[in-house]
């Protein structure tokens, strides 16, 4: 199965995979039943080729090479008074599936914006334990793909390769599954819906008005659509500039009055119908979080 960022080659002897570095250099991972010699050779690199790679695929040197073990595990706190953990110490997974560093970028930009409040005195302890309360969900969820992509890749049984081989060309030529697959190996869907400091589905916020200039910032953006009621937008001003640095306002495209968190995921949405009932839920929601 070919994707655009990387091969994977499921085989009974286990899967392969081949990670584009450059035009002319390759990754490759592999499992193997033994290991032969203190580090991979080019040999069984190419031996690796041959038995699970397209055939065009070929090894002509070594640059470097390692043993390792895949292992599935993750802290059960990621904050602990004023340590916090992320990436690599945080968890570590199999590398097939290629979430590695996507899931400890994820981390840091999860906690950067939460720190960076903190260090000028306006984040709660609240805010701050929301870190593992929201991470390791998907630190969950990135070890559970992987794993089951290992397993898939590697089944030794007959009637699982012939149910893969069969199933997964098929699902990979439809839209829903395309994108599904995407986003879930590139973590764009990744969202924060249950966490203590959401209300919603605690999705990314997508749009074009968050480019260039000075973007978000380290703060809360509130923003409320264009065809709210003066009385609103009014309101929503002054809750705003109550809370100094901490939240800007910004006059928006569309319907919704909407709380844009400094990691650029949606802390709080509602019609601009709901007007000042939304905006009190928008100031209780900043209170518990932000001094």
């Amino acid at each position: 199965m070919k994707l655009s960022l990387l091969t994977l080659c499921p085989n009974e002897s286990g899967p392969l995979a081949i990670f584009p570095m450059s035009s002319t250099r390759r990754r490759i991972v592999a499992t193997i039943a033994a290991a032969e010699g203190e580090t991979p050779s080019l040999d069984l690199a190419r031996k690796m080729l041959v038995q699970r790679a397209p055939s065009e695929i070929e090894a002509r040197g070594l640059l470097w090479s390692s043993y390792f073990r895949i292992h599935h595990r993750q802290l059960a706190e990621l904050r602990v008074g004023r340590f916090f953990v992320a990436g690599d110490a945080a968890h570590i997974h199999s590398p097939f599936g290629a979430q590695r560093m996507n899931t400890g970028l994820q981390d840091i930009w999860n906690l950067a914006w939460k720190l960076d409040l903190a260090v000028r005195g306006h984040a709660t302890e609240g805010m701050l334990d929301s870190y593992t309360a929201e991470r390791r969900p998907v630190i969950k969820r990135v070890i559970e793909v992987t794993d089951f992509m290992t397993k898939a890749m590697g089944t030794p049984s007959t009637l699982a390769q012939a149910l893969r081989n069969t199933v997964i060309p098929i699902l990979s030529h439809l839209a829903p599954f395309q994108h599904a697959f995407v986003q879930t190996l590139s973590e764009l869907g990744v969202a924060y819906r249950g966490s203590p400091i959401v209300e919603g589905t605690g999705k990314r916020y997508f749009d074009d008005s968050l480019r260039g200039g000075n973007g978000i910032l380290s703060r809360f953006l509130l923003l409320v659509g264009d065809d709210a009621h003066p009385a609103s937008v009014e309101a929503a001003q002054n809750l705003s500039e109550s809370l100094g640095t901490v939240v800007e306002f910004r006059s928006s495209r569309g319907q919704d009055i909407t709380l844009i968190r400094p990691d650029g995921y949606i802390a709080y949405s509602a019609s601009n119908h709901a007007g000042n009932a939304a905006l009190h839920s928008v100031q209780s929601l900043l209170q518990r979080l932000t001094h």
